[in-house]
């Protein structure tokens, strides 16, 4: 049974404050927290309502198999850890990934640069995944990476991807000694095109949903990129455009 103290941390994680005090996070869900099981991270506690659904009952003994405390809540009090208004009935309680700029992968980046919608922010994580990216580097400003609402967006993602977070003086200095070109995202910017083009590593920026990527990084930037649009469209969800913009530099990187 869970103490008062556990369920009090439990639901400090809810907040960012809390996460950052603790170095935990939450998952939610049976599709997220089955991620968990061959994943690199320490689970610190598997929580699941009581009594325990048989959907979810190999789920919770693939924890206990891995010394994984497993507690089973009442519904109210499950549902006082959760972020979701109808809870999927599990919960897990992992440690932060803290993966270092040698962690990031080889191909090409993404920069997001104050991007605030959780969301967008989980899509983006996810199709950067999907698309081929070596990681993610985020910028002051941009939304949570381990917030609930994030880790939902990124089905897994966050899990498997590396992201590390930086400020902008700081990422330069390290996509400058990996030889990336910079190239940020604007709707001002020319049209990236379909097809192979010879280029170096790319780092592509994504900025504010409304302000767009500021101004400190476009001045270094080498390029400034949009997608084709039609009028009377003159803009796209961040996380739309971004996902359009990585799968075009992936057909670059086939073909160029």
């Amino acid at each position: 049974m869970a103490s008062r103290s556990e369920l009090k941390l439990w639901r400090s994680l809810l907040r960012s404050k809390g996460r950052a005090a603790t170095g935990l996070f939450t998952v939610e869900g049976p599709r997220v927290v089955a991620e968990l099981v061959g994943a690199p991270l320490r689970v610190e506690a598997l929580l699941h309502v009581d009594p325990l659904p048989s959907a979810l009952a190999d789920l919770v003994a693939a924890f206990g198999g891995r010394d994984v405390p497993c507690h089973a809540l009442p519904d109210a009090e499950l549902a006082r850890v959760c972020d979701t208004r109808t809870p999927q009935g599990i919960v897990a309680v992992a440690e932060i990934p803290n993966p270092s700029w040698a962690d990031l992968g080889s191909g090409d980046l993404l920069v997001l640069d104050g991007v605030q919608d959780p969301g967008n922010v989980g899509t983006l994580v996810r199709a950067a995944e999907a698309f081929g990216m070596g990681g993610v580097v985020r910028l002051p400003g941009t939304a949570d990476v381990w917030s609930p609402k994030v880790t939902r967006a990124a089905a897994g993602s966050t899990l498997r991807l590396p992201v590390v977070d930086r400020t902008w003086s700081e990422a330069r200095r390290s996509l400058a000694e990996a030889g990336c070109e910079v190239w940020a995202a604007d709707a001002r910017g020319e049209v990236l095109h379909r097809g192979g083009t010879d280029r170096a590593r790319v780092a592509l920026v994504l900025g504010n949903e409304g302000a767009g990527v500021g101004e400190a990084v476009l001045r270094e930037a080498s390029r400034r990129i949009a997608v084709p649009l039609e009028p009377p469209v003159e803009s796209l969800n961040v996380g739309v455009a971004g996902a359009i913009l990585m799968d075009r530099l992936r057909e670059g990187r086939r073909d160029g």
